[in-house]
């Protein structure tokens, strides 16, 4: 399984005297701990290419349809199909089906889903303080 984190990394870390509550630090190695941490489960997640477009767009939109999506986030429909049915396993986007010809399917974010809104505004006011010319 691949990590985000390097194993080379954290043999380097001082976790000995700081408190990470943000990090499940149970193990006195925090080698052990990787596969277990809830923060690297998230990151593992929504590291994932389009997973955040996709939330970011559901919460300006609210509801949309799944080729509506496709416009708004680009990429392969196979991988956006695969990032809805991510977020859809983990409780964060619902999907509707319309019984109607031709069917229509709809996507939104459940209120877990919604709960991301608060993280997208911090990202939004780090942003502003970057120094960044770009």
């Amino acid at each position: 399984m691949g990590f985000l984190v390097d194993e080379k990394d954290l043999v380097s870390l001082d976790v000995a005297n700081k408190s990470f509550e943000w990090h499940c630090l149970k193990h006195d190695d925090i080698r052990n701990c990787i596969d277990e941490c809830r923060v690297q489960k998230v990151l593992n997640l929504f590291g994932k290419k389009y997973l955040m477009p996709i939330i970011r767009i559901l919460l300006i939109r609210r509801t949309l349809r799944f080729n509506e999506i496709l416009e708004h986030i680009g990429g392969s429909p196979k991988t956006i199909t695969s990032r809805l049915r991510a977020l859809e396993k983990h409780g964060l986007v619902n999907r509707t089906v319309f019984k109607e010809i031709p069917i229509r399917v709809e996507y939104s974010l459940t209120e877990k889903g919604k709960a991301l809104e608060d993280i997208f505004e911090r990202f939004s006011k780090w942003a502003l303080n970057l120094n960044t010319n770009d």
